[in-house]
């Protein structure tokens, strides 16, 4: 289940991208020939890229030089998401149509692996188990992955694509259209792209930024991921996705705006441009159970009484200013229903 206020969010962001992907035209057109499922008669393969300022998609099509069948798989999306279905249309599940999908795939996505790193395999099983809360306290969302602490080396996320069906598939997928006649939450198939490279600003896939730190863990950040490491172990605790946590129109624009450590519990500020509002989520990190304040708050910060600055962890409490007036909670309170929720409320 997914807050409708993310919902509201998203159905925005890609409509106001679709206006700026429709005034644009087919670009880098290719097209190439070869025998393609090895029949002895010659296909047609064509690509092009088409997209916007905050929308696109890479286009590849097979024409069957036998009997000029056409099959075609396309990624587009909108540039907020880091993750992205791409369905399998029945003609290329075929058998017989296997080596067009291959070549298809080959052009349209990048590395494949069999399954998800720690940051792409938080954000499955988050969407597997939150739970949107109408009249709690201080949240609106709880997402509880329940990740293990891992002991090696290091994973720097980069982009690749993994084969999905069946739960998997009908849990992530979702889009602001209709969805194809022929899609079958059981049946069908699809791959799920994961655009891990947006982690990071200069696209290298090798960076952190080390955000606070105490006698136990450190925790660092990318533009729209939090890691925490305890001694040689690391976790991935939280990360912006646009169907689950919400997420910036653009994914350039960063999105983890501070992460303060509290102790064993994270506070992280997490900024949505180009909307004028941030969010706060808690975290418990040897748990993993992630709660979103139901508060959102003004993202300016320019203001000269520090009371009313958007976002304060003062000592023990935690100042959020609300339409103009500064709200203060204490930061014990915040943490210690965390822990009762029973992720069923």
């Amino acid at each position: 289940m997914i807050s409708f206020h993310v919902n509201l969010q998203k159905l925005i962001t890609i409509l106001l991208c679709t206006i700026s992907f429709l005034s644009f035209g087919q670009k880098d057109l290719k097209i190439k020939v070869d025998d393609y499922n090895n029949d002895g008669i010659v296909d047609t393969l064509k690509t092009y890229y088409e997209g916007g300022s905050g929308f696109g998609e890479r286009y590849v099509q097979i024409v069957n030089g036998k009997n000029q069948e056409i099959y075609e798989l396309t990624n587009q999306g909108c540039f907020c998401e880091i993750k992205h279905i791409v369905l399998i249309p029945p003609n290329l599940r075929d058998a017989k149509n296997v080596l067009f999908l291959e070549a298809i795939a080959k052009e349209l996505l990048t590395e494949k692996r069999d399954t998800p790193d720690p940051s792409l395999d938080w954000i499955i099983k988050s969407s597997f188990a939150n739970v949107v809360l109408d009249s709690n306290s201080y949240f609106d969302l709880i997402l509880d992955p329940q990740t293990d602490w891992i002991n090696r080396e290091f994973e720097y996320p980069k982009n690749y694509y993994i084969e999905i069906e069946g739960d998997t598939l009908g849990q992530l997928y979702h889009t602001p259209y209709e969805a194809p006649q022929w899609y079958h939450q059981k049946e069908s198939k699809g791959y799920l792209v994961y655009y891990a490279l947006n982690h990071y600003i200069n696209r290298s896939g090798d960076s952190l930024v080390l955000s606070d730190s105490n006698g136990l863990y450190k925790a660092f950040h990318t533009s729209h991921g939090v890691v925490v490491k305890k001694g040689d172990l690391y976790k991935w605790v939280f990360i912006s996705d646009i169907s689950l946590t919400g997420a910036p129109q653009k994914l350039r624009w960063e999105s983890i705006k501070k992460v303060k450590l509290m102790d064993q519990h994270l506070v992280v500020q997490q900024a949505l441009p180009p909307y004028p509002n941030d969010q706060v989520f808690i975290i418990n990190i040897e748990t993993g159970v992630v709660g979103k304040l139901k508060y959102r708050f003004s993202n300016s910060n320019k203001v000269a009484d520090e009371n009313m600055k958007t976002f304060l962890v003062q000592g023990d409490s935690i100042i959020l200013n609300v339409e103009g007036e500064p709200l203060t909670f204490q930061l014990k309170d915040i943490f210690e229903e965390l822990e009762n929720i029973n992720g069923t409320e």
